[in-house]
């Protein structure tokens, strides 16, 4: 092996051990740095659950559609729970309703045109575990909230799926982390 040759060895040589150093120093970082999957009396205890469409009470038509297109994304992204159709499979059902729409002038221009505009909405949610024999949580007044401006800016369409993610997000929080 000539000059050349063992230059190149001890180049790899470096370049491996500097590599390996790195790894190891990630690995102890990850480690020591407390991260850890969650694992809570819901995710030892129950594995499925149903989301029944939510009925709509509110004068906003298709309102539950949108709502519960939402929350089941939101529980498939969160992936503690399996998400079945048939609550008589579930282990938990979260069913409720949506029962105010509230859309607000908050904001005026000359002339007194409305310039913005503040969304709430407004559900009631229950947790049931039905062959457990009852309600783990319960919540009569949970909101979503969220702003549109009349002239440019957001939409209203947008302001209310923002409320609408808000809504389920915290549904979901109080239902399935706070209980816990």
């Amino acid at each position: 092996m000539g000059r050349e040759g063992a230059r190149y060895l001890r180049q790899n040589a470096v370049v491996i051990a500097v590599w390996s150093c790195a790894g190891v120093l990630a690995c102890l970082a990850a480690y020591g740095c407390g991260y850890t999957f969650a694992t809570t009396p819901l995710s030892q205890k129950y594995t499925t659950i149903a989301v029944p469409a939510f009925r709509n009470q509110t004068i906003e038509e298709n309102l539950q559609i949108r709502f519960n297109n939402i929350l089941v994304r939101k529980l498939v992204e969160d992936g503690r729970l399996r998400v079945v159709d048939d609550p008589g499979t579930a282990d938990l059902v979260l069913s409720g309703e949506l029962v105010e729409y509230v859309p607000r002038a908050i904001s005026l221009v000359k002339d007194d045109n409305i310039d913005q505009f503040q969304i709430t909405i407004v559900a009631q949610a229950s947790l049931e575990a039905p062959r457990n024999g009852g309600f783990l949580w319960q919540d009569d007044v949970i909101t979503g909230v969220d702003f549109y401006l009349t002239e440019g800016g957001r939409t209203r369409e947008e302001a209310i799926n923002s409320a609408l993610e808000k809504l389920a997000e915290q549904i979901l929080y109080e239902a399935l982390d706070t209980y816990w």
